[in-house]
C-alpha cells in the first residue's frame, strides 16, 4: 500500500489552494470601502498590510490613496513618506489635485508638505516630454513582441498603426502620425483634442473616421499587456461583431455562487500548474470549473449565446495581451486576476477577463487545439469536452458534492447569502430612486453615444435598467443632448448613480439639480448641454427631461 497518510505539508498545500490569500486587489478594494464609510483607522490597518509587504507592487494610485487615507487617520509620517516617494520616484505630477485635495489638509502645515507639492509642480514642468519619451519606448516594445509573433498566435499580425495614447489633460500621442497631430523630431506625434473627444479608457475609439485603441498613460508601463490587449479588439472587430453588454443574470444570488465557484477552481488549476502538479490534479480542477459552468448556464440558458460573445471579445483579449506580454509568470497573473474579478461588487461585465484568461492559459497547458481565427465565437465549455475529454463532464451529485469539498463551497455559500442580503437593500433603495422619486431623463438620438465606466459598479434592476455608480457618457456623433459625468469622489453613498435603460437608449438622472448656462449640475453628477437642448417640465410628479428645441 502507497502513502496511506497524508503529511501535515500536504494538508497544508490544499489548505493554500482552497483558502487563497488574499490579493492586492481584494485588500484594497475592503480599505477603500472603509475609507468611502469614513472608517479611517479601520482602512489604514487594511492599507498596513500592504504597505508594509507589497509596496513595491502597488500602483501609484494605490499608494496615492493610501496617503489620503493615512492623513486623515492622523498618521502624518507614513503619509508624507509615501507623497515623498510618489514624487520622488514615481514623479507623480498632478499639482493641482494634491494641493486641493482635502483629505491631505492635515499635512499642509508640515515643512516637507511645500519640498512635495514643489515637486510635483516641477514633474508636471516635464510631464510632456517624459510622456513623449515613454510612448515611443513602450510602443516599439509591443511592437517587437508582435513582430516576432507575426501572426503565430491567431494567424494574423496583431499589430497595427491606429494606436493613441491619451494624457490626462486630453493631449493623445503616438509614433505615427494622426489627423492634426505635429512632431519636433518624427520620433513621436501629438496633438492636444478638445474634451470629451476620447472617453478616459482603454478601449477601440472612434476618431476622425478611423478607430483607434485608445491606451491610458498611466497602462504603458504593463510589460505591453494593455497595448496588445486593446490592438486585439481592433483586428477583431474587423471579423465578428460581438456582444459587450453587461449580462444581466450574473449577478442573481445563485449564479454567483456558481461563477464564484467556477473562479475557485480556476484558481486551483491554474496553481497547479503553477506548481507542476500531476496532470490528473488539473484535469480535475478543470473538469469542476466546467461542472459550475454548466450548472449556472443550464440554470440562465437564454443568456448562454451572449455570455459566448462576451468572453469571445474581453476573454480572447485579455488572454492575448497576457500571453504575449513580457510578464515572466503567466499563471500568477490569470491567479491574480480571478482574485481581482472575485472581489468586485458586480460580474455582470468583468467576468471574461478572469475566465478568458484563465481557460486560455489552462488549454494551452493541456495542448488543445482550441484557436481557430476570429470568425467565430469560442465556448470553452464545448471545447474542452469535445477536444480534450471527448465526452461530457460528469453531472452527479457525488460529482458535485466531491467539487464542492475541493473549492471551497461553504465559504462561498455563506459569503454570498450575506451578500444577498445587503444586495437586495440596494436594490430597493435604486427603484425608489428612480420609480418614486422624481428624475431627470433623456432619450439618445443614435447609437453612437460613448460611455466609460466602473464595470465593477453596476447594479441590475430587473425589468428596468443598469445603474452605474460610476460614469462618463460622450456624445460622439454631436446629435445627441451633450456630455455628463459622475463624481467619482463623492460616491461615499448610494445616491451616486445613473440608470440607463437595457436598449441603451435613455438615461435617468436624480433629482434635485440646477441649471447654470448650458449646465445642468446635480449633487452627484454634471450634464453638460448641446446648442439646441434645453430642459423642460416633464409632469405633475415632478419630473423633468432634455429636449431638443424644434427650430
Amino acid at each position: 500500500m502507497k502513502h496511506t497518510f497524508v503529511t501535515l505539508l500536504t494538508l497544508l498545500l490544499i489548505e493554500a489552494n482552497l483558502y487563497p490569500q488574499p490579493s492586492i486587489d481584494s485588500i484594497f478594494n475592503i480599505t477603500k470601502n472603509l475609507y468611502k464609510a469614513g472608517k479611517y483607522t479601520d482602512a489604514a490597518t487594511q492599507f498596513d498590510k500592504l504597505y508594509s509587504s507589497h509596496s513595491i507592487n502597488l500602483s501609484g494610485s494605490k499608494l496615492y490613496d493610501g496617503a489620503c487615507i493615512y492623513a486623515l487617520n492622523s498618521d502624518s509620517t507614513k503619509a508624507l513618506n509615501i507623497l515623498e516617494y510618489l514624487v520622488t520616484t514615481k514623479l507623480y505630477s498632478n499639482y493641482n489635485h494634491i494641493t486641493t485635495d482635502s483629505d491631505l489638509k492635515s499635512l499642509h502645515s508640515n515643512p516637507k508638505w511645500e519640498i512635495i507639492t514643489n515637486g510635483a509642480k516641477l514633474n508636471l514642468q516635464t510631464l510632456p516630454e517624459r510622456i513623449k519619451k515613454k510612448v515611443v519606448e513602450e510602443l516599439q516594445k509591443a511592437k517587437k513582441i508582435l513582430d516576432e509573433d507575426n501572426g503565430k498566435l491567431w494567424g494574423e499580425h496583431i499589430w497595427n498603426e491606429q494606436i493613441l495614447i491619451l494624457a490626462n489633460d486630453n493631449t493623445v500621442y503616438s509614433i505615427y502620425p494622426f489627423p492634426d497631430s505635429k512632431t519636433n523630431d518624427s520620433t513621436v506625434f501629438y496633438a492636444k483634442v478638445p474634451e470629451n473627444t476620447f472617453g478616459f479608457s482603454n478601449s477601440a475609439q472612434e476618431y476622425k473616421g478611423k478607430i483607434y485603441a485608445i491606451i491610458m498613460t498611466n497602462y504603458l508601463a504593463d510589460n505591453s499587456s494593455t497595448i496588445i490587449h486593446e490592438l486585439f479588439h481592433i483586428l477583431q472587430g474587423k471579423h465578428k461583431n460581438l456582444n459587450g453588454n453587461p449580462l444581466v443574470y450574473l449577478d442573481n444570488y445563485d449564479a454567483r455562487e456558481w461563477l464564484r465557484l467556477e473562479y475557485q477552481a480556476l484558481r486551483n488549476c491554474l496553481s497547479a500548474i503553477d506548481k507542476k502538479q500531476h496532470n490528473d490534479v488539473v484535469i480535475g480542477y478543470c473538469n469542476d470549473a466546467i461542472r459550475y459552468r454548466k450548472l449556472r448556464q443550464a440554470r440562465y440558458k437564454e443568456f448562454r449565446a451572449k455570455e459566448i460573445e462576451i468572453e469571445t471579445s474581453e476573454g480572447l483579449a485579455n488572454y492575448t495581451g497576457y500571453t504575449l506580454s513580457s510578464y515572466p509568470n503567466k499563471y500568477q497573473i490569470a491567479i491574480d486576476e480571478v482574485n481581482m474579478r472575485e472581489t468586485a461588487n458586480t460580474y455582470t461585465r468583468a467576468f471574461p477577463y478572469a475566465t478568458g484568461l484563465a481557460y486560455g492559459l489552462i488549454f494551452d497547458f493541456l495542448r488543445i487545439d482550441w484557436k481557430k481565427g476570429l470568425d467565430t465565437t469560442y465556448d470553452f465549455l464545448n471545447i474542452y469536452e469535445s477536444k480534450y475529454l471527448g465526452h461530457k463532464v460528469a453531472m452527479g451529485k457525488r460529482e458535485i458534492a466531491a467539487a464542492n469539498k475541493e473549492n471551497n463551497f461553504a465559504n462561498i455559500h455563506n459569503q454570498e447569502l450575506e451578500r444577498k442580503i445587503t444586495a437586495e437593500k440596494n436594490i430597493a433603495f435604486y427603484k425608489k430612486q428612480f420609480l418614486k422619486q422624481p428624475t431627470l431623463t433623456v432619450v439618445l438620438k443614435d447609437n453612437l453615444y460613448g460611455r466609460t465606466f466602473d464595470m465593477n459598479g453596476t447594479v441590475v434592476l430587473d425589468g428596468i435598467g443598469i445603474v452605474y455608480t460610476s460614469i462618463v457618457g460622450i456624445d460622439g456623433s454631436g446629435k445627441n443632448f451633450g456630455n455628463f459625468k459622475t463624481y467619482p469622489e463623492k460616491d461615499t453613498n448610494r445616491s451616486s448613480c445613473i440608470l440607463a435603460s437595457f436598449d441603451s437608449k435613455k438615461f435617468y438622472f436624480p433629482q434635485p439639480f440646477k441649471v447654470s448656462g448650458n449646465k445642468i449640475i446635480g449633487e452627484t453628477y454634471e450634464i453638460e448641454l448641446n446648442n439646441g437642448w434645453t430642459v423642460m417640465k416633464k409632469n405633475d410628479k415632478g419630473d423633468f427631461e432634455i429636449i431638443e428645441i424644434k427650430q
